[in-house]
């Protein structure tokens, strides 16, 4: 069994009639400031999404919004947090595929049920990811490098961020989808998978494209398939894998605005409303670009089919490869 390590893993009016915490507020929701918990570290992408979509959103709210990190334990203890708050408008969660999905399929030791106690509002950024080659690599599109592995079974070397990763199920799949087989070369994270790539130790990667954009820019890998439904805006040149005939292996990282499940209606729909608003900014696009992201533009409904549609997908992966979060 596989052990997958935590350390390894940073104004609307509302009756007084309400039922449950929404019902004890006096006067419009909200009327004080509420704070984001961000399970990941400041500085990274997953926190200046929320503090972009926070800061975009405060002013018609006219609440100054708190982004709090609670960062460590795979997003175990911000998510448990999270939960146990009341359904008040007071506290919100970037909540994420990892968190939302992978997570709870590798632990039978949560003391919540992120299906349960949580609810998406509004998806907020995609964190596309691609296959790269080192450029002795003699294929220029999928099928060719396809056609290479099958021609030498095992033989073809592709690097991921480490076991359970996202990039990691990632090539599972793709085996899968294709037939072949891979030789996987997982590191304890995603930069040293592109460098060893990048030094031709390893022949492929699996790699989110804003670590390796750089790379891609000045030729020293190249990209071959975007791993998403559509094409990836700054590289629009590269074909998706269902372009190229590979279907049922796609993954993108996501992130979403979430709230205990508590949260009255009104409240959730408002946010969802602000959410939808500043995403169409093309300031905040262009932020978001600058960082290899991409908007997402989900509402909670179709962000709660998107939850379904991850949980179908990764945890029966997950339990059957057996990897697990450790004690």
């Amino acid at each position: 069994m596989t052990t997958f390590t935590r350390r390894g893993l940073a104004a609307l009016p509302l009756a007084a009639a309400l039922p449950g915490a929404a019902a004890a507020q006096s006067g419009p929701w909200p009327n004080r400031p509420p704070r984001w918990i961000v399970p990941w570290a400041a500085g990274g992408s997953s926190d200046f999404v929320a503090r972009a979509v926070a800061q975009a959103i405060s002013g018609s709210l006219g609440q100054q919004i708190v982004v709090e990190n609670r960062a460590g334990g795979a997003t175990v203890p911000a998510t448990e947090f999270v939960a146990r708050q009341p359904g008040d408008g007071y506290t919100l969660f970037s909540g994420d595929l990892t968190g939302l999905v992978f997570i709870p399929a590798m632990s039978n030791r949560l003391t919540y049920n992120a299906e349960r106690d949580l609810r998406i509002v509004h998806g907020m950024a995609r964190f596309p990811y691609m296959v790269i080659v080192h450029p002795d690599v003699p294929a220029r599109t999928m099928a060719e490098f396809l056609a290479l592995a099958r021609a030498r079974q095992g033989a073809v070397s592709m690097s991921h961020a480490g076991v359970g990763s996202p990039n990691h199920l990632a090539v599972v799949r793709l085996e899968r989808a294709t037939g072949v087989q891979f030789t996987q070369v997982s590191y304890r994270g995603g930069a040293p998978a592109l460098q060893d790539t990048i030094a031709g130790v390893v022949q492929s990667c699996l790699t989110d494209v804003a670590s390796a954009v750089g790379a891609i820019q000045a030729g020293r890998v190249r990209a071959i398939a975007a791993w998403q439904p559509t094409r990836i805006g700054l590289f629009p040149e590269v074909p998706t894998l269902a372009e190229q005939g590979i279907q049922n292996a796609d993954i993108y990282a996501w992130n979403s605005l979430c709230v205990p499940s508590s949260t009255p209606e009104p409240i959730v729909r408002r946010l969802e409303a602000e959410v939808a608003r500043a995403l169409q900014d093309p300031t905040l696009i262009e932020r978001f670009r600058g960082l290899s992201l991409e908007t997402n533009p989900m509402g909670t409904d179709a962000m709660a089919a998107l939850w379904r549609q991850e949980l179908a997908t990764w945890p029966p992966l997950i339990r059957e490869l057996g990897i697990t979060l450790d004690s």
